[in-house]
């Protein structure tokens, strides 16, 4: 049986916010079973946000959770990490209003987790398992999920611009070491056109070409991908920490097109919504242990 983990030890990470651009200091704690994945903010007399679809507020350009005003944002990277390693329950103190960006993928908080190390509960973990579709659109974007005996995603964007254009990818993402290889080094992305306005409204203050992959009128400024096609892996990554948010891990095939924050938002609350599309249940596969979801 699988159960709820948290960490072993204390996690400390500090870095600057992709949006904000001052820097923050966050540290992540062991949490008792059934807790969750909740945001203190120690700067604001130590308010509690739990990450969950219920405090999830307008997410465009990040993911964005709040309660009675005090918010955190830019959350979506550090949320698709702790899913991949299986960590349930873990209180993230953090001294400013948006998780640091590092190098602007998940691989920095991996590292980190993977230093503190884990730590199981007696509570077995419970899975969303889809036995029915549920899609959204809106104009051409769309996103849905499909029964699955694994968390696999299917996703395509396409860009009018040469160095992007149209990119698809499908990847069974089931285990530590499938995320570890295809998604976590993938890193954010914008088009350099893009930036100032950005910057007009408060965002992307704290983005370089250290953080982010950065597009041009002629190509990429960046010196080089981290893979050749790093702009959908790192849509895929988005996702993931999206739908962390429903709370439990996720058994289905998520198919995307043209996707991105809201949309992936949109979709985890209609899958809330439609009850009769999934049922929530400790995994039922013959042999697995934790061991081997990190080795799938």
């Amino acid at each position: 049986m699988l159960t709820r983990r948290t960490l072993a030890r204390d996690a400390k990470i500090e870095g600057i916010g992709l949006h904000t651009g001052k820097m923050v200091h966050m540290h992540l704690r062991p949490a008792p079973s059934g807790s969750g994945i909740v945001f203190v903010r120690t700067d604001l007399d130590h308010a509690e946000i739990p990450a969950t679809l219920a405090h999830v507020g307008p997410s465009f350009y990040a993911t964005v959770i709040g309660r009675e005003e005090v918010t955190v944002s830019t959350i979506e990277h550090l949320m698709a990490a702790l899913y991949a390693l299986q960590i349930d329950d873990v209180r993230v103190e953090l001294d400013g209003p948006e998780v640091p960006v590092m190098d602007g993928s998940s691989r920095p908080f991996v590292d980190a987790l993977r230093k503190a190390g884990s730590s199981e509960h007696d509570e077995p973990r419970q899975y969303i398992t889809i036995i029915r579709p549920v899609s959204v659109s809106h104009d051409e974007k769309r996103v849905a999920i499909y029964p699955c005996s694994e968390f696999r995603v299917t996703y395509a964007i396409d860009f009018d611009h040469p160095r992007l254009g149209y990119q698809e990818l499908t990847a069974g993402l089931w285990g530590q070491r499938a995320f570890d290889e295809k998604l976590a080094p993938a890193r954010t992305f914008t088009f350099e056109r893009d930036v100032q306005a950005l910057q007009r409204e408060g965002l992307a203050l704290g983005g370089s070409l250290d953080n982010a992959v950065v597009i041009g009128d002629e190509g990429i400024l960046n010196q080089e991908l981290r893979f050749p096609d790093e702009f959908v892996r790192h849509k895929m990554l988005d996702l993931t920490g999206d739908l962390s948010l429903l709370g439990h891990p996720v058994r289905g095939h998520v198919v995307a097109y043209r996707a991105g924050h809201d949309m992936h938002l949109r979709l985890a609350k209609r899958i809330l919504e439609c009850g009769d599309c999934w049922y929530l249940a400790p995994w039922s596969g013959a042999g697995m242990n934790h061991e081997a979801a990190a080795g799938a």
